[in-house]
């Protein structure tokens, strides 16, 4: 197994992605040795087995078939029967941002504390952080002139503008070492993500807005984003997605969108137009 677990880590894979991993993988072999065989001669009938003891959702298969294919292909096995793990299609993400009264609300009251706490929701609401993104950050990711570059998921990195919300409530917080949101030892450490976690439930609570993790503060951040500016691209550039169809995930429809919609559908409004042009070409 430290051999799968080196193998794993040259493929370029993060550590808790590499412990959940090697997880499944250890379950599989156990299962295997139950059945009679070894992972690495495991028949189809013994893999979907061990895979129906997950549940049937995309993302315990998909992690269950990625797991082991890596497996499979660190130990050179021919044909291995990845396709024996059914994995049920990817469902539509859902939007789970706040409406704007709550949102306004919880960004008030953000403000309102002046301390990291409040910082680190402003964080998520203006910058669409990522909860161990607000924990690892450093003054140096800031510069001067108002923009911040951070590194996030996937090595993907990004440069944007910050808020002047944001650069107050940074220009109010105390300097205790490299970290914006310092650990107990100050200099060596940052908080943990359970901490901003934490700490978004804390202001959530206060605020009377129910409960806004960390994430619900980025869906709200890129929804928001989106429904003012109409422009999923720049708002995928935000979010430092690669796709734009993961952007779309964190848009939203509302009751304002699918009235335009319907009076954007005239088409005898269409047909003057086309009757128009006929007669511009005739007249000319």
């Amino acid at each position: 197994m430290d051999r799968v677990r080196e193998q794993l880590v040259a493929r370029g894979l993060g550590k808790s992605t590499v412990r959940q991993y090697l997880a499944v993988i250890d379950a599989a072999e156990r299962y295997c040795v139950e059945q009679g065989t070894d992972l690495r001669r495991a028949s189809p009938l013994v893999v979907a087995g061990f895979a129906d003891s997950h549940p049937l959702s995309w993302s315990s298969r998909k992690q269950v078939r990625t797991a082991l294919g890596h497996y499979w292909a660190i130990t050179k096995r021919k044909d291995p029967p990845l396709r024996a793990i059914r994995v049920p299609p990817k469902p539509d993400m859902v939007c789970r941002a706040l409406d704007e009264g709550d949102a306004r609300v919880l960004a008030k009251a953000a403000r309102a504390r002046g301390d990291l706490a409040g910082l680190a929701v402003l964080l998520t609401l203006y910058l669409a952080l990522r909860r161990a993104e607000v924990a690892g950050l450093r003054w140096s990711n800031f510069d001067a002139g108002g923009w911040m570059r951070i590194m996030g998921k996937g090595d993907r990195q990004g440069d944007l503008p910050v808020h002047p919300h944001v650069v107050g409530a940074m220009a109010a917080a105390e300097r205790v070492g490299p970290w914006v949101f310092p650990g107990r030892t100050g200099v060596r450490d940052h908080v943990a993500p359970a901490t901003i976690w934490h700490w978004h439930r804390l202001v959530a609570a206060e605020a009377g807005v129910g409960l806004v993790p960390p994430h619900r503060g980025r869906h709200t951040c890129l929804a928001t984003a989106n429904d003012t500016t109409g422009d999923l691209r720049s708002t995928q550039s935000f979010a430092r997605h690669t796709r734009p169809e993961t952007t779309a995930g964190y848009t939203r429809t509302t009751t304002r969108k699918l009235l335009a919609v319907m009076r954007a559908l005239d088409y005898d409004a269409a047909a003057r137009v086309a009757g128009d042009g006929e007669l511009g070409e005739q007249g000319g």
